[in-house]
């Protein structure tokens, strides 16, 4: 026990802050109650408690993190016997600071919706470091939303000033009064504040912890943006703001946008009258014309079966082990790719390019960086604009690597995900099996087909992911020389899952109709080992069509060529903004760039270049098993085109070659 009748100790006790974080709470949630009456017309039905509760969850986490501080710090010096008047000063300040802030970006939110159609993002933080052209902006246009924003501000500090001194004004004569201070309540305050903070910051006892993707819900980034409150979206922003800069020593070298477009040979539009409707302008450089696989192919269905981790090395007629028979066999159906090469090593890489055509970079990938300049043409947007029914369909927590949000906010209507399985047959540690995965997939596809409509869905499949649990019973390894581990029967199992979901599919009442793309996102296991592990980027690929195109293919391709064959094969004509080449065409570059960590690779038939941040480039002979053999000093000619390549992908982002409006039909 101690008393508290020295004039530099006061008792402090955890209720003092109540009203403060009652005030933020009330402020927050009424925020987004008037931003929902204000875009009613967007919200879907039934989907305002969803935004209410979620977004709950999103304020107390903003709260632990701007109050957390504070109540530790008078706690702990509570329990210390030692809680100065300046601790006490400073403590009142940073808290009426901290509502003051909460304030200020929720009456920044409507003038910021109204300019870019989100709640504040990435764009907010990048200009308040330029405070002075800003200041000039608003100043210049936006006066009363200046005024309003600078009281409401100062409001916000002084009534946080006012709660802050009443209530430790309160707690000081109540602890004076008592004389005495319990220093076990003290303790018992400070153990439970120390539990619940990072457990309100994190807000879940998940390995993910909070983040905005989880409230991604709809196809419309608005309203996906209404539960994260602007102080949290805003801090998110600038935590991974770094992500969207390219960093001189992340990259081999810098070069202008015309380095790069000039040596970037796209297969563009030249003549209006050949292909009429689709012109070319500075906006989207990149476009390049698509025309259908015959002038008159109706529409065609579109699916993407993007398997997790299976790479060359479990495809026997790859080079690797014999564990995929079902996509062996199947490869007698369709289009088989002998030298397909990811684009990266993780899944958001195989996504963007699978997906959008969009290269390799030292960037983080687009699936996880905000949009500069909304919705990007990726597939997913084409289809929907030529009114197909879009769909990423997964066995996971979506939200993982912000794939929700990223597919809701470019072109997907509909996201599946492990919630929206009511009862899967195997649940694992990455979502459910294969088979319910695949299950799933073909319901909706039947269901669409029989209700007339076109469809364009990715179907992400998890089971061959560490640690590698699948059902009992279904696989064993029979295969001489291939050890009974839990690695290669997911594997088997995966192939096995692959294997029954195309023959439901291809005898079901829309194979006739539907091209199936079979394709992994990256390698299961990419180690450097001294030089670029290129064979560890070599995957199967298969493309399955109606018109019954069955060829191997021998040419060097990549992931991102994916997109405009397929839009090529399914009967689309017009002109998209892409990095890839439609492999329809006898005219091709042969080429797969790659990236792994900070080194970027691009693959021809003469040889391979691999750029490293610090050094020269290197350049290899590659064997007939992607064995590398250093070739001496790169030709010229081959650097500039992997400088350029390499360069692209930030090119294409930060310039919005690739938005949606550069989506082409012709007449």
């Amino acid at each position: 026990m101690f008393t508290a009748s020295h004039q530099n100790m006061v008792r402090l006790p955890l209720g003092a802050y109540l009203p403060i974080i009652a005030a933020s709470l009330l402020m927050l949630s009424l925020s987004r109650a008037a931003l929902c009456l204000w875009q009613s017309e967007l919200l879907p039905p039934n989907s305002l408690s969803f935004i209410l509760g979620m977004g709950l969850r999103y304020d107390i986490a903003c709260i632990c993190a701007l109050f957390g501080l504070p109540v530790l710090l008078t706690l702990l010096l509570s329990a210390l016997k030692f809680l100065p008047r300046f601790i006490l000063w400073a403590v009142q300040i940073w808290c009426a600071a901290a509502f003051a802030f909460l304030v200020m970006n929720e009456a920044a939110t409507p003038g910021f919706i109204l300019e870019y159609g989100v709640r504040p993002n990435q764009l907010y933080v990048q200009y308040l470091i330029y405070p002075a052209e800003v200041l000039k902006t608003l100043w210049g246009g936006h006066k009363l939303e200046l005024f309003a924003s600078i009281v409401l501000t100062a409001a916000a500090f002084a009534l946080g000033l006012y709660l802050m001194q009443r209530a430790f004004r309160r707690a000081e004569r109540r602890e004076q009064a008592q004389g005495v201070i319990s220093l076990k309540r003290v303790l018992i305050e400070l153990v439970c504040v120390v539990l619940i903070v990072p457990l309100g910051i994190r807000s879940t006892l998940g390995h993910r912890p909070l983040n905005p993707a989880m409230a991604a819900f709809c196809d419309s980034p608005l309203v996906n943006s209404l539960p994260v409150n602007s102080s949290y979206s805003a801090a998110y922003a600038l935590a991974h703001l770094g992500d969207t800069k390219l960093k001189e020593d992340a990259i081999y070298k810098l070069l202008s946008e015309a380095e790069v477009l000039e040596q970037i040979k796209t297969l563009s539009v030249e003549d209006e009258t050949d292909f009429p409707g689709v012109k070319l302008d500075e906006a989207c450089p990149l476009n390049q014309d698509i025309r259908p696989l015959s002038p008159d192919l109706a529409p065609m269905n579109v699916v993407i079966v993007l398997e997790e981790s299976m790479g060359a090395d479990f495809v026997k007629s790859l080079g690797g082990l014999p564990l995929t028979p079902e996509l062996e066999r199947l490869k007698e159906k369709g289009w088989w790719f002998e030298n397909m090469y990811a684009a990266g090593h993780r899944s958001i890489r195989g996504i963007e390019a699978v997906t959008a055509g969009f290269p390799p970079s030292p960037l983080e990938s687009i699936v996880k960086l905000p949009s500069k300049y909304g919705a990007t043409a990726m597939l997913g947007e084409v289809y929907r604009a030529m009114g197909y029914h879009t769909s990423f369909i997964y066995g996971g927590e979506s939200h993982f690597d912000n794939m929700r949000q990223f597919f809701l906010d470019n072109g997907m209507q509909h996201v599946i995900d492990q919630n929206d399985y009511s009862k899967p047959r195997f649940v694992a540690s990455w979502g459910v099996s294969d088979e319910d995965l695949f299950a799933r997939a073909h319901e909706i596809f039947e269901r669409e087909s029989s209700q007339g409509n076109n469809f364009f869905s990715v179907v992400f499949t998890s089971s061959f992911h560490d640690p590698f649990e699948i059902p009992e019973g279904k696989v064993s390894i029979t295969e001489p020389g291939v050890p009974d581990e839990p690695r290669y029967r997911a594997v088997k199992y995966a192939d096995y899952a692959l294997g029954r979901f195309m023959d439901a599919a291809l005898s079901s009442n829309y194979a006739a109709n539907t091209v199936f793309l079979l394709i992994a996102d990256h390698e299961s296991r990419v180690r450097g080992s001294g030089i670029f592990p290129l064979w560890e980027f070599k995957i199967p690929a298969l493309i399955i069509t109606p018109q019954q195109i069955v060829r191997s293919d021998p040419r060097i391709v990549s992931q991102v060529d994916m997109a405009p064959t397929l839009l090529a094969l399914s009967g689309f004509k017009g002109s998209v903004p892409y990095a890839g080449q439609n492999l329809l065409r006898d005219d091709i570059r042969e080429r797969a760039p790659m990236q792994f960590n900070n080194m970027f690779g691009l693959l021809d038939k003469d040889g391979f270049v691999v750029l490293t941040p610090g050094r020269e480039p290197d350049y290899y002979r590659v064997g007939e098993h992607d064995e590398l053999t250093a070739a001496g000093p790169a030709p010229e000619d081959k650097v500039r085109e992997a400088e350029a390549v390499s360069n692209l992908g930030p090119l294409i982002y930060n310039h919005g070659y690739m938005q949606k409006e550069c989506i082409r039909f012709a007449r």
